[in-house]
């Protein structure tokens, strides 16, 4: 997943759960819509979303996150 950008990393990731997108939505306090927009990479998120969202995926953040910064 090196290189992925984030909203990619979650869609990947949600899938390999096996969840919907509105499943995920429910666990993590959003709507099935704006994550949709999240997984598409049309909206950024901030520090309480992502980690609402790596909870609900049972991962670190920094799972999601990690080699991001890099060239």
């Amino acid at each position: 997943m090196a290189g992925a950008l984030l909203g990619t990393r979650i869609r990947e990731n949600r899938k390999a759960l096996q969840l919907s997108q509105k499943d995920l939505a429910q666990a993590a306090g959003l709507s099935a819509s704006y994550l949709n927009l999240i997984e598409h990479n049309k909206r950024g998120i901030g520090g309480k979303t992502l980690n609402a969202i790596a909870r609900a995926l049972q991962i670190e953040p920094s799972d999601l996150t990690e080699g991001m910064n890099q060239a």
